[in-house]
């Protein structure tokens, strides 16, 4: 099923908090690119953003941009309602990043049904609006 909001909920529910160090990663989506921190030190990529580099505690940080390739590493189906916003049922995956290792990202999926998803699936990078001011990354199926 594709992801459907409860479009009277949007403006209660979505307003993405953002910590300093998470504000490149906000940006970049709202110009519809997805970016990830890479240490400028050991070149170790990180998601989510944080301060400093886990690997080596360097402060050098860099934004770089991601091929937006991957594949699901693990997702769940939610069939009952946890939030008024979303409609059920709707998928959430954990997808690992071809390019950008060990990066693993949280999503949502577009237009799959529950019985689509498996373990391994590759996923490609798309954009949803969910307003007119505020746009998430998304995965999809990739086309091959």
């Amino acid at each position: 099923m594709a992801l459907q909001l409860n479009r009277r909920y949007v403006q209660y529910f979505f307003e993405p908090v953002a910590e300093s160090f998470e504000e490149g990663f906000w940006e970049a989506v709202k110009r519809r690119e997805l970016v990830f921190q890479r240490c400028g030190k050991c070149r170790e990529w990180m998601h989510p953003p944080r301060p400093m580099c886990y690997k080596c505690k360097s402060f050098d940080l860099r934004w770089e941009k991601s091929t937006g390739k991957g594949k699901i590493y693990s997702y769940v189906t939610f069939t009952r309602e946890v939030n008024p916003l979303y409609v059920v049922p709707f998928e959430v995956v954990l997808v690992e990043m071809d390019d950008e290792k060990p990066v693993r990202m949280i999503a949502n999926m577009l237009d799959t049904t529950p019985e689509e998803l498996y373990i391994g699936m590759p996923v490609e990078l798309d954009f949803y609006d969910v307003s007119e001011k505020h746009t998430i990354p998304i995965f999809k199926k990739r086309k091959a």
